[in-house]
């Protein structure tokens, strides 16, 4: 059930994914932690300076192919959301020799194509026009 605001399948196929809100634990008091902690100010640098790295989207361009039909906002998005996994789980990976290929399937590209589906499938709901078929997405195998 979305709000109302939400309910218009073309606004909704512009959001790159989905997260699921119901997979993440509810915030309580024992898990709020009290002592040393990571400076906000300082980590949100680190994540800003990625925003400007190219290298990301570049490896993925060299990991991952992709139907030559596919529709290109959900090309997009699956990158986008591929590039931004591998940028907080995998900084140091900068060259295809650095990917662990089980790691980068696993933790990014599948991952972002099953949210960008919820995307798709959510608007299927609002607007049968639209398709929950995804394009296909894979691994080269000549790196």
């Amino acid at each position: 059930s979305l709000p109302q605001s939400f309910r218009e399948s073309a606004l909704l196929d512009r959001f790159h994914c989905f997260i699921e809100g119901w997979h993440l634990p509810r915030i309580n008091k024992g898990i709020i932690y009290k002592g040393w902690t990571l400076n906000v100010e300082y980590f949100s640098e680190i994540l800003h300076s990625l925003r400007t790295q190219n290298v990301y989207g570049l490896l993925f361009d060299e990991l991952v192919g992709c139907d030559k039909n596919a529709d290109t906002r959900d090309f997009n998005a699956v990158k986008r959301i591929a590039v931004a996994y591998m940028k907080l789980l995998f900084p140091h990976w900068t060259h295809v020799e650095d990917v662990n290929i089980d790691d980068f399937d696993t933790y990014c590209l599948q991952p972002a194509i099953r949210r960008r589906g919820i995307i798709k499938e959510q608007c299927h709901f609002i607007d049968v026009e639209f398709k929950t078929v995804m394009p296909d997405f894979w691994i080269k195998t000549n790196m």
